[in-house]
């Protein structure tokens, strides 16, 4: 079976496909049949750049999302699929013409799209860490960094136990500092934005005793890889110290985003990863965790997980009804 994920988000549109793969040691729930990616492309829109100063998607940003979504399903059709899911989130959640933009997508590409509600993007984001080796039995926090939003969620089984979605997205950060280089002013004034936003959200995490900090996202992926490039372990996956990345943080923060792309920051996110990743220290540092992990599984992941769920489930019922019959 190959399950298609097309996330319309913030910052990109994104399209994977899913096929079965080895279960990994150890993981969770349904994740048990595990899935891997065998497609995996993206645009940059920087759609949410736009929509939270103005509220609205413009017709340039219209447009280039149009294109993207065409070009995007045309790989996914030539591809091939069992079963495809689309799904849009904060910025196309936040923008008053959100729902017409995703009613033009629909009457075009004769496709549903589904726009997830905060709660539902947090569950979704939890359910695609369950297929990660290193949350095998183990209470997470699953954090989805996003432009327009964080979700939290804990958990150690298929659902989690507390599930929060916060308007404090890397890009709804970055136009609310609204300077054109984010240094160490604009880092401290943010630092004490999340310490007032954070404080009650945060005190609920706590109460359900989460062991182990998992952020998923390209926002979490690109802020390590920028932040560990000189470390022992560099990449967009991994673990992550508090202290260090702290460290590495104020050594970088100032650069323009000419200087952040030549030291290997995509160019659509150069003008976010340092927000990303003050985010990304100060939820540490507030929930009491100067370790954490950054995974490659996320939101994708989770809604690949659940098509596979929905079709197993009619497969089941199909053979009940045929032995019935």
């Amino acid at each position: 079976m190959e399950l298609a994920v097309l996330d319309l988000g913030s910052t990109t549109f994104h399209l994977q496909h899913f096929g079965s793969a080895p279960p990994s040691a150890g993981a969770q729930g349904s994740a048990d049949r595990a899935l891997s990616s065998v497609l995996d492309h993206k645009r940059s829109i920087c759609m949410g750049a736009q929509v939270f100063v103005d509220g609205h998607i413009d017709r340039a940003s219209w447009q280039r999302g149009l294109d993207a979504v065409s070009e995007l399903l045309l790989l996914s059709d030539a591809r091939g699929f069992n079963e495809r899911a689309i799904v849009a989130t904060s910025a196309i959640r936040s923008a008053h013409n959100g729902a017409d933009f995703v009613n033009e997508l629909e009457l075009r590409h004769g496709c549903k799209v589904r726009v997830l509600e905060p709660h539902d993007e947090a569950r979704l984001a939890y359910l695609g860490q369950l297929a990660s080796p290193v949350v095998a039995g183990t209470r997470i926090l699953a954090i989805d960094l996003g432009g327009g939003s964080v979700e939290l969620a804990v958990g150690e089984g298929t659902q989690p136990v507390h599930a929060d979605s916060l308007p404090l997205g890397a890009v709804r950060m970055r136009v609310y500092e609204g300077a054109q280089v984010f240094g160490k002013p604009e880092a401290t004034a943010l630092a004490e934005v999340l310490g007032e936003h954070l404080q009650a959200p945060l005190a609920q995490v706590r109460q359900h005793a989460p062991e182990l900090v998992v952020f998923g996202s390209g926002s979490a992926r690109a802020a390590r890889k920028l932040l560990s490039r000189n470390s022992r372990l560099p990449g967009k996956t991994g673990p992550i110290d508090a202290q260090r990345f702290g460290a590495a943080l104020d050594e970088l923060l100032g650069r323009s985003q000419a200087e952040l792309i030549e030291l290997g920051v995509e160019p659509a996110r150069a003008a976010t990863v340092l927000v990303s990743a003050t985010i990304m220290l100060q939820l540490m540092r507030q929930l009491g965790f100067e370790q954490a992990f950054v995974s490659d599984k996320g939101l994708r992941d989770g809604v690949a997980i659940e098509l596979q769920q929905r079709a197993e489930s009619r497969d089941q019922a199909a053979k009940l009804l045929a032995a019935v019959l």
